[in-house]
């Protein structure tokens, strides 16, 4: 065994997840940092060359990569989602994609010279965007409702339709340029390539639907299924007919994704992890085998390219898509400023790359580093600026104030209006329909799923989500649900009831606190007691303090009857969850929300 190699493997796939991680932290789109090492160990110190180390088995992996890269993506696109889209996302995923492809096709061929059969692949190619590189960039910019949902979705499913675009003209260009087939031969050709990719995927897709329905093999083997499923339908269909494996293997990805009652649980998991790994290793290889020499040619054309494509392109194709919506131009504007480019074009272009070098294509050389001259320019404007222009344009969330709530109870609709007159919007999750109704009907806004549903990790959108209270009644599912949303929202934000064996219970039975969030208010007050205190005429009160009414001014006024603070509203609207064990100190200008006693009500302290 080559010890080199393993350790060169070994070590790229640790770069890769440091740089996953700085991206995480750095709240910046995690492809930025895997070309910026990728091109600093290849082209500039020379410590990583893929060509030399993979020899004949680089290509072929990478096809493989981007195979399940775009298989990966497919899944995403679900039909039943695409009609249900607003008017501006569905006019972004036709028309815009046509305006895109035809003016980066016209200012490809102008600027960086291409011939116009490679400058339309260029075009098509580069319309993508993609939520590896949207969601990092929405979370650092935090922009409205409006923008984030238009952003994410049209990233969502732009990727599958770009990738089908990018094979099909790939095809037509390939059957087109062979000197000695005629026309009719090449309509043919490109027909086949269709028809073989089609077919396989449409019936692959379905196969392993089937099979993964009929539970014909066992849950844990799902995963594997289908990766050896799409690999395999990907190796045929380019042995039939060459190039037509990428068509083949996006079919696949959307015949599952809208077949019923196929269990694609353990696949989505599985591909996540997958897909990450393949991500930081393809970027990272793909940037090692750019050249200075190409990258000093396309700094220029990139360049020019990113230009027209922020100041004429998007704002084209945004305006376009977003006559006669509910979105104001500022939000527009937003819109049309945040157009990364990302995985699925890059690999895209290093794959057919390849074959338009091989065939000695005029300026082929040129093709995949000025897509990743695009790519740079298309992440690093809009990570550094977009954030300065959202506040400019005051389209920004200034802090994620809105609060998700485990359980739609009488508890949490009570805690939940009361935050909403505090002005911080709630949602009440739950998989309960009579008390997913009862609050509807208290007019809430509410997500009718189980907390850690297939439901509510694919469709619950949290990016203008800053906290999570854990106020079901089953104390069980608080703790599941503080797991599950602990990463998203931060230990610090992340909040739930007690219940009595966190009380009176042995280290046996008490759940850990890395495992749990922190306990709400006085860390003693259950959700039985909440709900017989609101029973009993206990109501939730907001109160401003000032210079007349102190903090302790209010608590002499409430002990005698008795009160619970909940909350404390900072005068600069900042949301402050009470917890267990906390002392808190709140200024004039706050605000006191707090479950208080009616006259002549029971002490909080009486116990049944």
């Amino acid at each position: 065994m080559n010890f080199g190699i393993v350790f060169l493997v070994a070590s790229l796939v640790f770069i890769g997840l440091f740089s996953q991680w700085l991206a995480w932290r750095v709240k910046l789109p995690a492809i930025l940092f895997l070309l910026i090492l990728g091109i600093l160990l290849g082209p500039i110190l020379g410590w990583l060359r893929p060509d030399e180390v993979f020899g004949s088995l680089l290509f072929p992996a990478i096809s493989l990569g981007v195979a399940i890269i775009l298989f990966e993506g497919a899944l995403s696109l679900r039909l039943s989602e695409l009609r249900g889209l607003g008017t501006v996302i569905q006019r972004l995923l036709s028309l815009g994609v046509f305006s895109t492809w035809a003016i980066i096709c016209v200012a490809t061929h102008w600027l960086a010279h291409f011939p116009w059969p490679m400058a339309i692949l260029f075009g098509a190619v580069t319309v993508v965007s993609g939520p590896t590189v949207i969601a990092p960039i929405l979370r650092s910019v935090r922009p409205n409702a409006n923008i984030a949902k238009v952003l994410r979705w049209e990233s969502i499913l732009i990727d599958p339709i770009g990738a089908l675009l990018s094979v099909i003209v790939f095809e037509a260009l390939v059957a087109h340029s062979a000197a000695t087939v005629s026309l009719g031969e090449a309509g043919l050709s490109f027909l086949r390539i269709v028809a073989v990719g089609i077919a396989l995927g449409v019936a692959g897709g379905l196969t392993l639907g089937r099979i993964l329905r009929r539970r014909v093999v066992p849950d844990y083997l799902h995963p594997l299924l289908v990766l050896a499923g799409v690999l395999m339908i990907f190796a045929l269909a380019d042995a039939l007919a060459k190039d037509s494996g990428l068509l083949a293997v996006t079919l696949i990805g959307m015949v599952l994704a809208n077949m019923r009652d196929v269990p694609l649980d353990n696949i989505l998991d599985f591909k996540k992890s997958l897909s990450i790994l393949l991500i930081s290793l393809l970027f990272i290889i793909l940037a090692a085998r750019l050249h200075l020499t190409e990258i000093r040619a396309v700094l220029g054309p990139g360049l020019s390219l990113l230009v027209v494509i922020q100041i004429v392109s998007q704002p084209i194709k945004v305006a376009l898509a977003s006559w006669g919506s509910e979105l104001n131009w500022r939000e527009r504007i937003l819109v049309a400023w945040i157009a990364p480019r990302g995985i699925v074009a890059a690999a895209t272009a290093a794959v057919l790359g390849q074959t338009l070098q091989a065939i000695r294509y005029p300026h082929a050389a040129l093709f995949v580093p000025l897509t990743f001259a695009v790519i740079i320019a298309s992440v690093l404007l809009p990570s550094l600026t977009a954030r300065p222009l959202a506040k400019l344009l005051n389209v920004d969330e200034k802090e994620p104030q809105s609060i998700l709530i485990i359980g739609a109870n009488s508890v949490a609709r009570a805690i939940a209006k009361a935050l909403d007159q505090a002005g911080f919007a709630c949602l009440l999750l739950d998989n309960d329909y009579t008390q997913i109704r009862a609050a509807r009907a208290a007019r809430i806004n509410t997500f009718y799923a189980h907390p850690v549903s297939v439901q509510a990790d694919r469709h619950l959108d949290l990016l203008d989500f800053g906290y999570m209270l854990g106020l079901a009644e089953d104390h069980a599912l608080n703790i599941i649900a503080s797991m599950r949303y602990k990463p998203e929202f931060g230990l610090d934000h992340v909040f739930i009831l007690t219940d009595k064996s966190a009380m009176t219970g042995s280290d046996r039975q008490q759940v850990a606190a890395p495992y749990r969030g922190r306990y709400l208010f006085d860390g003693e007050v259950t959700y039985a007691r909440l709900s017989q205190l609101l029973e009993s005429g206990w109501r939730i009160q907001t109160t401003l303090l000032n210079d007349d009414l102190s903090w302790d001014a209010y608590q002499e006024q409430h002990n005698r009857q008795g009160f619970l603070p909940l909350f404390v509203v900072t005068a600069e609207h900042g949301l402050h969850v009470l917890q267990a064990g906390e002392t808190i100190a709140p200024a004039s200008g706050d605000r006191i929300l707090a479950l208080t006693a009616p006259p002549a009500a029971p002490s909080i302290d009486e116990r049944d």
